[in-house]
């Protein structure tokens, strides 16, 4: 009988927690379906109490090339702006280095021909695709994909501190 208590228990607490999008697969990237496309590389960081951490996402879209193109036909042009070129490849202003260099630990190339999309969730964000506030902050929550339209590769980054 304790068992059967115990494994109800676990069953309901889990399906709870599924409810909540904690163990629900990231399928929809800043209106990005990545439904039906390979993963080429994906590892989560985040962990402990307050959920820091980083989570990155490098897909191969080269089987339906059309259908990611056309997702991401709004996102901005890259290069990316000053500000998450400094946080994603490192570099200095205003005479600070940036040596964060988040690129080069997740294998995001420099991509010449592309698109991106920015996303601000921390909770001084006025306008969450704007990021010229981003370095002024002691904690960042931003999420950030780019699409390669050369190579039809979406790369996708999350960084939670």
């Amino acid at each position: 009988m304790k068992n059967k208590i115990l494994l109800l228990s676990v069953s309901f607490f889990c399906l709870f927690l599924s409810s909540c999008g904690i163990f629900n697969e990231k399928n929809d990237i800043l209106g990005f379906d990545t439904t039906g496309y390979s993963t080429i590389s994906e590892k989560d960081t985040h962990g402990g109490f307050h959920g820091d951490g980083t989570y990155h996402l490098i897909l191969d879209c080269s089987s339906d090339s059309q259908k990611a193109q056309n997702m991401v036909s709004d996102w901005k042009p890259l290069p990316l702006s000053e500000n998450l070129e400094l946080v994603m490849y490192g570099g200095e202003k205003d005479g600070v280095e940036y040596c964060f260099n988040f690129a080069k630990q997740t294998n995001f190339p420099i991509i010449k021909h592309g698109v991106y999309k920015f996303f601000d969730r921390h909770s001084e964000a006025i306008n969450p695709d704007d990021d010229s506030q981003l370095l002024s902050r002691y904690s960042y929550n931003f999420s950030l994909a780019m699409y390669d339209i050369d190579n039809d590769i979406l790369y996708y980054f999350e960084l939670d501190t």
